[in-house]
């Protein structure tokens, strides 16, 4: 201490004595201010608080075998899809995907005739469904509601049918005929594929060329059907009114016990005759019946012993009633023609078609079924049908000789109860006060 003391008076020694005392007293306060320690914080108490500071201890890294294998990766799913044009086949689909033709054998080998991927229509979307590359499902789309499935499962292809159940609301429309049956229908907002069918409902009843009549009125009852709650398309006519010349007709769907549907009308008589009164859907009759007419190509007089039915070229045509194929070729005059031959003594013609249907000689038809197309080849002056129809050998006028013919079937006494119950709720649903009412009916296509 006598040390630092001699030292300071050595430096201090230039200083006037005030100067050095002052620098002195200041050092001496600095020291003592670093020398003496923090008052501990208190509480407002003399008991000092002592503040106690977390410390938080990281654990050392250890690194284990597990630790070094990688995480599993995630399976990739991807969805290919192609839309089946004309003259497609599956294995074109595949080529076109880049499967191989072994393959397209392992998925079609284990087919059956409900569940076939591989009977493809043009319009249709098959859509390849892929896990990590590998081809793990295939689906046909045959409609909004019905799709064939064929997928992958315990190592080997399995195939099955899935169905989604439609949304069904009932709606009613109407309308008077001014010009056409068409054109009514289009103003009550009813498509094409609707006014044919209703057209076909009542083709064995009304001539839809000669009996329609300014005036004439129609109701319509249908299904709408949709998915998700969003509309995909019109249904089947569940019941149907007809006033044509101020006669009513009435007609109901109904399927019976045995799964035959058709359409009955309030008595259960069915609506169906034994023939159709025009075999395809046309736009106007260019020559009827005659036995005097003068023949439009050959310029003579020549018995017209049949009804022309003027219609676009490839327009469908069906066998008039339930038969069996005779002749299936070119003959003449009548160009290609197909003949069918039906139960007592009954014959129908059918000539100048452009193509023949897929039906041959000795195959039996149903009515409805598409025997050949529309065309104009043999003595034609253009595109029609002509139609001729033989009872016994002789040649018959169709548009009459077919009110004289049977129906072609009522309901047996046992079906008329379940009958009556359906007509009784269709019948309420085409009256005036249902027209703006939707019901919702989940099975009635059941």
């Amino acid at each position: 201490m006598l040390d630092l003391f001699h030292s300071l008076k050595k430096w201090l020694y230039p200083f006037p004595l005030p100067h050095a005392l002052a620098i002195t007293g200041a050092a001496t306060a600095l020291v003592v201010l670093l020398l003496i320690p923090d008052p501990l914080p208190t509480t407002g108490t003399d008991t000092p608080v002592v503040e106690r500071v977390p410390v938080t201890l990281t654990a050392p890294l250890v690194t284990t075998a597990e630790d070094l294998v990688p995480a599993p990766e995630v399976p990739v799913t991807r969805i290919s899809s192609e839309i089946v044009k004309a003259g497609d086949s599956l294995s074109k689909l595949f080529a076109r995907q880049g499967l191989s033709p072994q393959l397209l054998f392992e998925v079609t080998s284990t087919e059956t005739p409900k569940e076939r991927i591989s009977d493809l229509i043009v319009g249709q979307e098959v859509a390849f469904t892929y896990l990590d590359e590998t081809l793990q499902q295939i689906q046909r789309q045959i409609s909004p509601f019905q799709s064939v499935i064929a997928s992958y499962q315990d190592g080997q292809w399995q195939h099955r049918v899935n169905i989604r159940d439609a949304e069904i609301y009932v709606e009613t429309a109407e309308a008077t005929i001014n010009s056409s049956l068409f054109l009514a229908g289009a103003r009550a907002g009813l498509p094409d594929s609707l006014i044919m069918e209703l057209a076909d409902i009542y083709g064995h009843l009304i001539d839809f060329v000669y009996e329609i009549r300014a005036g004439d009125q129609f109701r319509v009852t249908f299904e709408k059907r949709y998915l998700d709650g969003e509309f995909v398309e019109f249904g089947k006519i569940l019941a149907a009114e007809f006033v044509n010349s101020g006669e009513h007709f009435l007609a109901f769907r109904y399927t019976d016990s045995e799964g035959d549907t058709g359409y009955y009308d309030e008595r259960g008589v069915s609506l169906q005759k034994a023939f159709l009164r025009a075999p395809l859907n046309f736009r106007r009759i260019s020559s009827n019946f005659d036995l005097k007419r003068k023949h439009p190509v050959l310029g003579t007089m020549r018995a017209h012993k049949g009804t022309d039915y003027a219609a676009a070229t490839g327009t469908p045509i069906y066998a008039a009633g339930d038969g069996r194929i005779s002749y299936r070729a070119k003959k003449g005059g009548y160009g290609n023609l197909v003949v069918i031959k039906h139960g007592n003594s009954v014959e129908t013609r059918y000539a100048h078609l452009s193509k023949f249907g897929k039906y041959r000689v000795g195959d039996r038809v149903k009515q409805g079924q598409v025997i050949g197309y529309v065309g104009a080849t043999g003595l034609a002056s253009g595109p029609h049908l002509h139609y001729e129809f033989v009872v016994n050998g002789v040649h018959r006028n169709p548009r009459t000789v077919l009110d004289k013919l049977p129906k072609a079937k009522s309901l047996p006494p046992t079906e008329l109860v379940a009958f009556q119950r359906v007509a009784t709720t269709m019948l309420a649903a085409l009256s005036p006060a249902a027209k703006d009412v939707e019901l919702a009916l989940q099975t009635i296509t059941q």
